[in-house]
């Protein structure tokens, strides 16, 4: 009994971070896109809501609530996403029913506060989610796996050893190395924002971030250290047959991203330890 209420605990904490995370992510993304909007906006203010959600709800202030509630809702699905690696059992299948409910709360979010102005704009947010969201879980397997080796050899069980940071480095490999390829593939060609904006500027960073994060919690700080320049290091090849010189801003994207993941991660490792 008390096994449960410490789960269900659990979940209401990250679900009540995920709400506040998410609710604030999605207005400053408004605030970041009203400011580097070319040609400036006229008025003095930014709009938090877009001018479509405002005519539907009638005036901007209810607009802006409607938009709290649905924004901190996905937050809260997408601060739950690591719960099915709590369940240690059939962890694919939770985790396949985790995203379901995450893109259902995606798709009645985007409706209700007009996100998507064309059913291919849903179609492609709903590919980035499930594409981070594989990100994430492929970095929490990997901890997760690496988590129960340990215990099994404090229980004094018979485990395969990992004693290097292999997994972590061949995920950032096929991430930095093959994805951009796979992502051109289903790209425009006239207006590439799939390789252009996506992936450099949101995919990249945080899968440095949420990987070093995760790997200077279970691995020594040579290996750790290895990663984040890894990281940097393995954005070149791209830059150079992908795209051009102007994209060599990647590198500092994701070896800083991982650096602060890293910082992070040890910081988690030393409060568990105390």
């Amino acid at each position: 009994m008390k096994g449960t209420m410490d789960f269900w605990k659990q979940i209401l904490q990250r679900a009540a971070t995920g709400f506040s995370w998410g609710a604030a992510g999605v207005y400053l993304l408004f605030l970041l896109a009203g400011m580097f909007t070319i040609p400036a906006p006229s008025q003095v203010s930014v709009p938090v809501v877009s001018a479509a959600m405002a005519e539907r709800w009638g005036n901007p202030v209810t607009a802006a609530l409607v938009q709290f509630c649905w924004s901190g809702l996905l937050g809260a699905a997408l601060g739950t996403a690591d719960i099915p690696f709590c369940l240690e059992r059939r962890v694919l299948l939770w985790s396949a029913g985790h995203f379901l409910l995450t893109a259902g709360v995606l798709t009645l979010a985007g409706w209700q506060c007009c996100w998507f102005p064309y059913w291919q704009t849903w179609l492609c947010l709903l590919g980035l989610t499930l594409l981070c969201y594989l990100l994430f879980w492929a970095v929490r397997y990997i901890g997760w796996r690496q988590d129960l080796r340990l215990l099994r050899q404090a229980a004094g069980l018979p485990t395969a050893q990992a004693k290097t940071a292999l997994p972590w480095f061949l995920l950032a490999a096929a991430v930095e190395l093959v994805l951009p390829w796979a992502l051109k593939l289903v790209d425009a060609q006239d207006f590439p924002v799939l390789t252009g904006l996506f992936y450099p500027y949101l995919i990249l960073p945080l899968f440095c971030f949420f990987s070093a994060a995760s790997l200077s919690q279970r691995r020594p700080w040579l290996q750790a250290l290895g990663y984040m320049v890894l990281c940097a290091l393995l954005t070149v090849p791209n830059v150079f047959l992908l795209y051009n010189s102007s994209a060599l801003f990647q590198a500092w994207a994701a070896g800083i991203a991982a650096l602060l993941g890293g910082g992070v991660g040890v910081l988690r490792k030393m409060w568990r330890k105390k």
